[in-house]
């Protein structure tokens, strides 16, 4: 590592410094110095620059607070493990820290950044760089040679004019109301709170209750419609999960085999002991910070494919005795696996024989780019909420790149109307509308408990194949669905914003997308409060 003397001048903050030169730091120290940061709470970021210029660092940590906006920077390698570990180029940090927010998502989009570690805390500190409250960063900006003023920092935000809600929408509401008044309520009480917007599908069969509803604002300026959008993230996992039991009906994969055995490419390097029940249940040897695809999850699926051929096993790690949730790479491989065994793309197979059966008219697994353009300004945004900061509206997964470009098990977007028809057919044994797509044993082998007796800080636990099931008898915090909600009752979840099952017991289907993404306990308590009154209002109770 390039050694950067701890010296500065005294006149540092008044003067145009090189990006992480001694005097940059002091300079930073000095504009952030009102800022508290609270050590043991901060997210910890590591940068590796990998072209440093002569005179800098070309390695830094840096402290993020959260809850005060404040950031520390230290010349040197981070002494500890950090939360979140970037290597990249100089030119890149600089967007990193400075750029706009657009700017600092397509960082993401071609093979120019490796990231380690958790990724979810990316959308926290893309905030708080974003907004920056106290306007320090701004200045250090100013103070950064090479550098224009840059963006206008988001700060406080304008007053928003009323926005006009369709005639068809407003009844739409106002039929939800009389229908489901507690979860109306639960909804309302979120709305400009942990969430700018919402969509939610509720069915019970028994009562022939069935509810579509939109409420707030899906981008700013943009009402939330029943037939918007939004992004399902990780509730995509469900999806490809069916299209993998539909392959192992007809014998063409056996979840017990490794995932070599079908993609032979992948073998080696320990590669070929993964399996594709490991893959399903999230028990893989690759720890989730360790994920290959972190820093280019929206790249092309050239160099994806590559990053996983050349991916290492840990040498300590062992299979099925901990959770390591993979966002991106497993699914990628399992897309992989349909393709080769079906001869049809991923995108193809779920569209014509999971998502036409269900009558899922209003939904894509991955959007053309006409379909991109033309939508563009209607899809729904996510935006991060909470901590006390205003909600900032973000680009994650809705640029043309990452719109285009398939994310298997995470970029599909379509309504919940549709996302509940999808859990309405597994409801049925596996009959859509339009066909069956699966039998009712495989269904149940499917949602089954597979993975019992683990946890994670994140409130993940029981596990089907490729499905979350209803774990509240481990606790509060293991609860996935409702508290009122069956034992067998099985879905999944999409990182801090939506969530979707059904439950067996009762008949009854939820769908709920909320475009507010919160941190894990306050979006836990959003969804529960939401679920409940679902089954409170049904008198399921």
């Amino acid at each position: 590592m390039t050694a950067v003397p701890a010296a500065a001048p005294a006149n540092a903050v008044g003067m145009r410094h090189p990006l992480f030169s001694p005097e940059w730091f002091a300079c930073a120290d000095a504009l952030f110095a009102g800022l508290p940061v609270d050590e043991n709470t901060a997210v910890r970021v590591g940068l590796r620059i990998t072209d440093a210029p002569g005179g800098t660092g070309d390695a830094l940590s840096m402290l993020a607070d959260l809850t005060t906006g404040g950031l520390r920077f230290r010349a040197g390698p981070a002494g500890e493990r950090p939360t979140l570990s970037f290597t990249l180029t100089h030119v890149d940090a600089t967007t990193l820290l400075f750029g706009g927010q657009a700017e600092r998502t397509r960082l993401f989009e071609y093979d120019g950044l490796r990231l380690e570690g958790a990724f979810l805390f990316v959308f926290f500190l893309d905030r708080l760089l974003t907004q920056d409250a106290s306007g320090a960063l701004a200045a250090l900006r100013t103070r950064t040679a090479g550098l224009s003023a840059g963006p206008q920092r988001a700060g406080a935000q304008a007053a928003r004019r009323p926005i006009d809600v369709p005639v068809d929408e407003a009844a739409a509401v106002r039929a939800a109301r009389e229908v489901l008044p507690r979860t109306m309520h639960a909804l309302d009480a979120e709305l400009g709170s942990t969430t700018p917007g919402a969509q939610l599908y509720v069915s019970h069969s028994p009562s022939a209750a069935d509810v579509s509803v939109a409420v707030g604002e899906a981008r700013p300026g943009v009402p939330f419609a029943r037939d918007s959008w939004p992004i399902w993230y990780c509730c995509s996992k469900a999806v490809g999960a069916v299209a993998v039991g539909r392959l192992w009906e007809r014998g063409l994969v056996d979840p017990r085999q490794p995932v070599a055995a079908y993609l032979p490419w992948f073998e080696g390097g320990g590669r070929e002991k993964i399996t594709l029940c490991q893959l399903l249940m999230h028990t893989t040897p690759v720890p989730m910070a360790l994920d290959p695809l972190h820093g280019s999850f929206a790249a092309p699926v050239a160099l994806r494919r590559e990053q996983l051929r050349t991916m290492v096993i840990p040498a300590d790690a062992l299979p099925g005795e901990r959770i390591n949730y993979a966002p991106w790479w497993a699914w990628f491989l399992l897309a992989e696996v349909v393709q080769a065994v079906a001869g049809r793309s991923y995108e193809r197979f779920l569209a014509e024989e999971v998502l036409a059966p269900c009558a899922m008219t209003d939904t894509r697994v991955v959007l053309s780019p006409p379909e991109y353009r033309e939508a563009a300004d209607r899809l729904p945004l996510i935006h991060i909420t909470g901590g006390g900061f205003p909600a900032q509206p973000t680009h994650w997964y809705a640029t043309e790149a990452a719109c285009t470009r398939p994310i298997p098990g995470l970029n599909m977007r379509g309504t919940m109307r549709d996302l509940g028809r999808f859990f309405t057919m597994l409801l049925a044994g596996g009959e859509g509308p339009g066909g069956r797509v699966l039998r009712p044993p495989t269904v149940a082998a499917l949602t089954a408990r597979h993975r019992v007796g683990l946890t994670d800080p994140f409130g993940n636990a029981d596990w089907g194949l490729g499905f979350r099931v209803e774990s509240r008898h481990l606790g509060e915090e293991y609860t996935a669905f409702s508290r009122y909600a069956s034992l067998s009752s099985f879905g999944h979840y999409g990182l801090w914003t939506s969530t979707a099952f059904a439950d067996p017991e009762t008949g009854l289907v939820i769908a709920l997308h909320l475009n507010g993404k919160t941190l894990q306990s306050e979006h836990q308590r959003r969804t529960l409060a939401i679920c409940d009154a679902v089954y409170e209002d049904l008198g399921l109770s």
